[in-house]
Formats: C-alpha cells, structure tokens, sequence
C-alpha cells in the first residue's frame, strides 16, 4: 500500500493512453481520459485521507473537497460505473493505491472499499470513460503526476 503526498495537485495518466490523456471530470459529472494539452480545473486532482488507512478520497480542484470520486452504486450488483458526488461517509469514495506490476512509470491500481480490492479503476478502450474493471488490463495501471511538471502545449 502506497502513502500518498496529499500536499500536492496531480495530474492521472494511466498506461493505456500513456502521456497523450489525462482523466478528468466531465460536465456531466462522469469522468473520461481528456488531452494531455487541456489541463483545466477538471483534470487536477488531490487527494485527502479517509477514515480508513491507506485508503484516500479524491477531488478535483474545480469542485474543492465537497465532492469526490464515487462509485455509483447498482444496488450493490456490477456497480462499475463512477462518477463526482458530494463527499461523505460512503465506501465507494476510499480509495487504496495498491503497487502495480506495471512498474515505475505507473506505479499504482486504485480500487475502492465498495467494490472491494479486485475492482480497478480503468478506462474503455474506445470512448475512455472511466469506469471499474477486473482483470489486468493496461487501463488500471495509473501514475499521479505533480502537477507542476505538467506541461501544456497551446493549440
């Protein structure tokens, strides 16, 4: 289990899309991999410590600590799908950075008490929406990126 600097505003790359994408919250509240060069308020990321511990919630800088990263809950059953909510006392808003195989460059698999440890966050490979998945797919292998060696390439 990996401690986290929740000092810090990250950026999120997975090994799926390497350094071309970032994920992000979109306008609807779900979260999908975004151009590396659009860097907004949407795609910085920070974390703060939950009840549990190892386990982290996170935000983005452009709703502060009032909502986090949930999962959305289908009764319980397949729940896969994710989403911004209001942070709260919910399991699905504690994340575990669990070491990855994948190595240095992505050294994380971020799973959630709800779904429990074998559910990773992960991206589809055609649209990029975030969602949770079993298995070993590239898409789990996550890197939290300080935000300050971002680049941002202007169109």
């Amino acid at each position: 289990m990996a401690a986290i600097n929740t000092s810090l505003i990250y950026v999120l790359k997975n090994s799926f899309t390497a350094a071309a994408k970032i994920l992000s919250q979109r306008s609807d509240g779900s979260l999908a991999m975004v151009s590396a060069t659009n860097v907004t308020s949407d795609s910085l990321w920070f974390l703060t410590p939950s009840l549990l511990p190892h386990h982290y919630r996170l935000h983005t800088i452009a709703n502060g600590v009032q909502q986090s990263l949930d999962v959305i809950n289908t009764n319980g059953v397949q729940s896969t799908g994710l989403h911004m909510t209001g942070t709260g006392d919910y399991s699905g808003q504690y994340w575990e950075f669990k070491d990855s195989p994948a190595g240095q460059h992505y050294p994380y698999r971020l799973s959630n008490t709800f779904t429990g440890p074998h559910e990773y966050l992960d991206v589809t490979s055609d649209t990029f929406v975030a969602f949770l998945s079993s298995g070993d797919h590239t898409g789990q292998f996550w890197a939290l990126i300080p935000s300050n060696t971002v680049v941002v390439i202007p169109s």
